[in-house]
């Protein structure tokens, strides 16, 4: 599972590494337990089947101007192994839209509809979700952040 971990960052820093990209992504991995009735959060780099992960990312408008609302879009993946959890993503708001996806590309909000053939749709369970994406909705000012969360379990290997 430490590959799992490693994964996550490589593709958040991968994603980043346009020249020309004010924004930087802090990425913080957490497992969560409870200890005697209260949740825990403890920084991990490995995790085992069963277990969940919280991931944190923190965008920062490095940049010495305004970004326009709709131009920040950060993306978080749900690792292959990993289910995500549902509702605990980063909630859509005034502030902030989003976004699911079942297949990496084709992103929208829930209910997001399978289609198994021309006669046949259904409502995906989140537990299909294979990634998240936050569009913010307000311009992001100079050395201003946005924090987005979400979990996913650790599978069996």
């Amino acid at each position: 599972m430490k590959k799992l971990l490693i994964v996550m960052w490589l593709l958040c820093c991968a994603a980043l590494a346009q020249n020309d990209n004010p924004v930087s992504v802090n990425l913080e991995i957490f497992v969560v337990s409870e200890v005697e009735g209260q949740e825990r959060l403890t920084a991990a780099t490995t995790a085992r089947p069963g277990q969940v992960v919280e991931y944190r990312l923190s965008a920062r408008n490095n940049g010495d101007t305004t970004l326009p609302a709709g131009t920040v879009v950060i993306t978080g993946p749900v690792p292959d192994g990993t289910t995500f959890v549902a509702n605990t993503a980063t909630p859509s708001s005034e502030r902030v839209l989003t976004e699911f996806s079942i297949n990496g590309e084709t992103y929208g909000e829930p209910p997001l509809i399978i289609e198994t053939d021309a006669a046949q749709r259904t409502v995906a369970d989140p537990s299909l979700y294979r990634a998240i994406r936050w569009t913010l909705l307000e311009p992001m000012e100079p050395a201003s952040e946005a924090a987005f969360i979400y979990r996913v379990v650790v599978g069996e290997g």
